[in-house]
């Protein structure tokens, strides 16, 4: 045996034990566990520790191996056996003083346990002062073409940007779906951002011809008009993920320098092999912003399908793609799209959970899982774990606050609930599914007490989303506990025109309620409605 008492030597071995063939990249292990460094510094850092630990495992032949971009482990050096620790936190008292690593350390214990920890608190979920720092607005990039495949790949490339810059959780980050995908041609950019008190702004353009291609970024304050930043990175399709990353970085950088260079530290994202597949799940999120309200149109939900199922064929191991498929299923069995509700559901617990097993770091997967979980397993406690790492993970994603607001409610902490619900408009005032926000705010205001905010909500559902079936029920619910009947029966004669099958056991399989008290509320309120079940 050999001691090691250097702690971060300690928490490198412990990466290097459980990574997949022992083996982690020089940057990840930099930027974990020496997050509070500028890149340069924390890389000698991990030098200088390689240097001591290799000392102390001299002997026996090369244990510890390292080239110029990863580190391995000798699998002689791994104990057999190594397994799941059986009392007390996984590596309990080995403080590094390192949050990346302490997020590595809580999920490497829970997938060694093969059980889901506690929940994270919201203290730990979301700062106090989060929402007080200076947001950022990421403008829709700008084709150089109007060819349709030029146009996903811009967008493709906005949303994945916008979520790049969201994983580095120190700032807000506004989509462009707040600015409804306007950019610097089509908008005045100053005044887009500051329709949703951005600070900053970032804009951009993409050139490809061929498999080559050209991004050009610009970072602009908003206040004074300064261009503070702007730079080109050249590359081949293969390449796109190493420049997201290059932009991001840089951006962050220049919007939160009164945080030091905490912000070196960085997400690691597993970027997909085949950008043909990347391509594929970029026309899926273009289907999805342009379906129409309440999770749009089921046509336009089936024609994501073959291009997921495609994406799948392409790269078995895409956890996204996995977790849009489990949001087909979801969406399917929910609004009544397909005759076999329960097999859509089931497949949606199969698939989320896939996709979690492949990406637990994914915040699309973590979220998915959460909704699959409470609705359809009806098994509350892992569905809030899922929903709490969605929001760590992401905590600028409006559909993150969507899917833990969403647990939240049926679980009967409607109070946290309609925290997170409302502040899905705090970063997109025009989430694309902000009637079905509406939707979960309705009903939590009505458990609250609160009639006159629930009926509020319950009117907008009825004005954005007149075809929006399980909206409308809350509408129906809403308004009758609200004393306007002539509402609810208006709102309950179009649920039946879209749902002619809705009936009792309908809403019992599809509201699990964890609160008895509040299926009765909302029972009552549909035969408030004239409902008969």
């Amino acid at each position: 045996s050999v001691a090691i008492k250097s702690r971060r030597s300690q928490a490198l071995l412990a990466m290097l034990v459980l990574a997949p063939r022992h083996k982690v990249s020089r940057d990840r292990l930099a930027a974990t566990l020496w997050p509070d460094r500028l890149p340069e510094q924390s890389r000698a850092s991990l030098r200088q520790e390689l240097s001591s630990l290799r000392k102390a495992l001299k002997g026996g032949g090369p244990l510890l191996m390292a080239d110029a971009t990863t580190v391995e482990l000798s699998p002689d050096a791994v104990a057999s056996g190594f397994g799941a620790p059986t009392d007390g936190d996984f590596l309990e008292g080995l403080d590094i003083r390192s949050e990346p690593f302490d997020d590595w350390r809580r999920q490497a214990g829970a997938e060694l346990r093969n059980t889901p920890t506690a929940p994270l608190d919201d203290t730990r979920t979301e700062p106090e002062d989060f929402f007080s720092n200076p947001s950022v607005l990421v403008a829709a990039f700008t084709p150089a073409s109007s060819a349709d495949d030029d146009t996903a790949f811009a967008t493709g490339l906005t949303v994945d940007l916008r979520t790049a810059l969201a994983m580095w959780r120190w700032f807000p980050v506004i989509g462009p779906e707040a600015v409804g995908w306007k950019n610097d041609q089509t908008g005045d950019l100053r005044a887009l951002a500051t329709s949703v008190s951005a600070s900053y702004a970032i804009a951009g353009l993409v050139r490809r011809v061929g498999e080559r291609i050209r991004v050009t970024a610009s970072l602009t304050d908003v206040e004074t008009g300064h261009l503070i930043w702007s730079d080109s990175f050249d590359g081949h399709m293969e390449d796109l993920f190493d420049m997201q990353e290059a932009i991001s970085r840089a951006v962050v950088a220049r919007v939160a320098p009164e945080i030091g260079h905490a912000e070196a530290s960085r997400v690691v994202r597993k970027a997909p092999g085949n950008m043909g597949a990347w391509q594929l799940l970029a026309q899926v999120d273009e289907l999805n912003r342009n379906g129409g309200e309440g999770y749009g149109t089921p046509e336009s939900n089936h024609a994501m399908v073959p291009l997921i199922e495609e994406a799948i064929s392409l790269e078995p191991d895409n956890a996204r793609a996995w977790s849009l498929r489990a949001r087909y299923n979801f969406r399917s069995g929910m609004q009544g799209w397909t005759e076999d509700r329960d097999g859509a559901l089931q497949k949606s617990l199969e698939y989320s959970a896939r996709a979690v097993q492949l990406a637990a770091t994914d915040w699309e997967a973590q979220a998915y899982r959460a909704l699959a979980l409470v609705f359809v397993a009806q098994d509350f406690e892992p569905g809030r774990y899922h929903a709490y790492e969605a929001v760590r993970l992401n905590p600028s994603a409006p559909a993150a606050r969507h899917a833990i607001g969403c647990a939240l409610e049926w679980m009967g902490d409607t109070k946290t609930a309609l925290r997170h619900l409302y502040r899905v408009f705090d970063l997109d005032p025009n989430f694309s599914n902000r009637s079905a926000v509406l939707g979960d705010i309705t009903t939590c205001e009505l458990f609250e007490g609160n009639i006159d905010k629930a009926a509020e909500a319950a009117r907008k559902i009825r004005s954005i989303a007149p075809n929006y079936c399980r909206g409308l029920q809350r509408v129906a619910v809403t308004l009758a506990h609200a004393g306007d009947l002539d509402g609810a029966k208006e709102a309950l004669a179009r649920v039946y025109d879209i749902q002619p099958d809705f009936d009792a056991p309908y809403v019992r399989s599809t509201y699990p309620f964890a609160n008895p008290d509040h299926i009765d509320i909302f029972i009552e309120g549909l035969e408030r409605a004239g409902w008969s079940g």
